[in-house]
């Protein structure tokens, strides 16, 4: 009679988020050389000419420590050499631009690739569900099916998730 053998419990390997700092900050330059070659970009009027180069890279890698990492906008300043200001003003200016949208998007249709479907979905789930809100919230509607005062929260997702 032999024992049973069971495998060792084993993690996948941690996710370093440093090493797909590179990736991303690749992915929005070439983003915004898309923007560009659209001509929807607005050129930056001003007296100090636009960044770029190696300080285009460097606000790209400050804005990400800003979103993923938590940062202050004054801190990333002061740790990376570029005045807060130019940088919460490159990230507004490129969230007006879409920019952000458009890079979610490619992500959404890159990964549907990457399982091996169409770029886009072809259908989607729709689900909704109601939440409770406080007397005080300004948007307090009522449910009448479930008697819930709360607003009503709709998601749509294709097969894999994503919104």
């Amino acid at each position: 009679m032999g024992t049973a053998v069971r495998p060792a419990k084993t993690s996948p390997a941690p996710w370093d988020a440093f090493a797909d700092v590179d990736v991303f900050v690749d992915a929005v330059l070439a983003e915004l050389e898309a923007v560009a070659k659209e001509g929807t970009r607005p050129m930056r009027s001003g007296p100090k000419p636009p960044l770029t180069g190696a300080e285009l890279r460097k606000a790209g890698m400050a804005i990400w420590c800003v979103n993923f990492g938590g940062m202050q906008w004054r801190a990333i300043g002061l740790l990376c050499g570029i005045p807060f200001g130019t940088l919460y003003g490159l990230f507004a200016r490129w969230t007006r631009l879409g920019l952000w949208r458009r890079r979610l998007g490619r992500l959404h249709r890159d990964g549907r690739r990457a399982c091996g479907d169409a770029p886009e979905p072809s259908a989607v789930v729709i689900d909704s569900r109601s939440c409770r809100s406080a007397p005080s919230c300004f948007d307090r509607g009522i449910d009448g099916g479930k008697k819930i005062k709360g607003v009503k929260i709709h998601v749509a997702v294709d097969k894999y998730g994503f919104p």
